[in-house]
């Protein structure tokens, strides 16, 4: 896969044994805690204050995330309403070797919300 110029990741992590099975393959669970800090980093920032998750389509993985890649996470806003945003947060693994791998694609909502945990508009923090 050929990395794409101009691009820069949201977060940037290294696989490490910790999030890994005995088999040195990433646990899903792991990495759908990385793709959640990454949309809401970018939608807290967007909302000016706390989000929280309320959606998540289907989670398939393209190819395993190994013991020692480096996992870069990509934001793209989709849609922003009054209250809610939608991202694309795609997923890219580079190998040890330098070659950078697809490994999966989501689509998540984030809603702002406020001290209570009731959603809010947009910005008003």
């Amino acid at each position: 896969m050929e990395q794409q110029e101009h691009r820069t990741p949201v977060l940037r992590v290294r696989a490490l044994p910790t999030s890994t099975n005995a088999y040195g393959r990433v646990q899903a669970g792991w990495l759908m805690s990385q793709i959640d800090m990454a949309g809401s980093l970018d939608a807290e920032r967007l909302s000016r204050g706390p989000v929280t998750t309320v959606a998540v389509n289907a989670f398939q993985f393209a190819a395993p995330i190994l013991l020692g890649d480096v996992v870069d996470m990509y934001v793209e806003r989709l849609r922003i309403g009054q209250k809610s945003i939608t991202l694309k947060i795609s997923v890219e693994a580079e190998r040890m070797d330098g070659s950078h791998v697809r490994i999966t694609e989501v689509i998540a909502t984030f809603v702002a919300v406020d001290a209570e945990g009731k959603s809010r508009l947009l910005g008003d923090a």
